[in-house]
């Protein structure tokens, strides 16, 4: 029988990995970018549904809040990931490590042609993660994603 710690671990666990979906959707999706570090509440959003983000929150999202600054090492150390996910990742999180803002404006960071470079890395991780995950939930939220904001 579990323990309560262990089903706190579970569910610190699965909290992590759907914090860390939503992250990676929003390096990977260029129309939510636009539409939360531009438009704000002026953009078209789903029923009940603003992602009020900027740039520099979605760098904090992923590399602080998640403890990535170490690529992956922790992640997989604590189960979080695979080794498999850590690997697939590494392409777009380098380039996202290494991206040094253009100016502070968001529309010049969504047209430098580094940063698209890195929304393409993000897509084809988030792609892959939508063949590979098999948490319910997790499918669940990366269905909702696309659906709000395709």
């Amino acid at each position: 029988m579990l323990g309560t710690q262990n089903i706190s671990d579970v569910e610190l666990k699965q909290r992590w990995r759907l914090y860390w979906i939503h992250c990676i959707f929003e390096f990977s999706s260029m129309k939510l970018q636009r539409m939360s570090w531009i438009e704000g509440d002026e953009a078209n959003w789903p029923e009940g549904e603003v992602w009020a983000s900027s740039f520099e929150e979605c760098i904090a999202a992923y590399f602080d809040n998640l403890a990535l600054d170490d690529a992956y090492v922790k992640a997989i150390e604590a189960g979080n990931v695979s080794e498999e996910e850590a690997l697939r990742a590494q392409t777009f999180h380098q380039l996202a490590y290494l991206f040094i803002e253009p100016s502070e404006d968001p529309e010049e960071i969504l047209k430098d042609p580094e940063w698209i470079e890195i929304v393409a890395k993000a897509k084809v991780f988030w792609d892959y993660l939508k063949t590979h995950v098999t948490a319910q939930r997790e499918k669940e939220l990366m269905e909702k994603l696309e659906k709000d904001f395709a």
